[in-house]
């Protein structure tokens, strides 16, 4: 068990030597690599203790990474699909994100190439693309001015 228990700490503390994980993503990895539910829990509070591994770290920093390509609404559902606790998502998009505006305009300008006249036609379909891509209806339609 101290064998097994050491190499999971060891494995854990490699596996967040690269890249920043959620606690479910290193939980799923050391489970994968045959740990353990004993190992795995010693592992998680081993780094933990450390503070190696850190939800609310991982939620700020996704959002801070994201948050000019992003829609708060994607933003929310990708850190929602590794697993951070709601509450950590909340306050992650608070403290980054006042508003969309900022990644809103960005994804405008990348659809329209620059453009600033469309028509009611395009508007629709850059209004699709838009809410495809998680933008609230009405921010699209204040900044196409439908």
């Amino acid at each position: 068990m101290q064998d097994e228990l050491l190499e999971a700490k060891k494995k854990a503390m490699s596996l967040l030597k690269y890249m920043d994980r959620t606690e479910w993503q290193l939980r799923d990895k050391l489970a994968a690599k045959g740990f353990s539910e004993e190992a795995v829990e010693g592992a998680v509070d081993y780094v933990k203790s450390f503070h190696y591994l850190d939800d609310y770290r991982y939620a700020v920093h996704f959002v801070e990474l994201h948050y000019e390509q992003r829609s708060r609404q994607r933003m929310r559902q990708d850190l929602y699909q590794r697993h951070v606790p709601e509450e950590y998502i909340d306050l992650a998009l608070e403290s980054i994100c006042e508003n969309d505006d900022i990644a809103l305009q960005e994804a405008l300008r990348k659809i329209t190439k620059g453009e600033t006249e469309y028509s009611y036609e395009e508007k629709q379909k850059i209004a699709g693309k838009l809410y495809r891509k998680g933008f609230r209806l009405g921010d699209i339609k204040r900044v196409l001015d439908m």
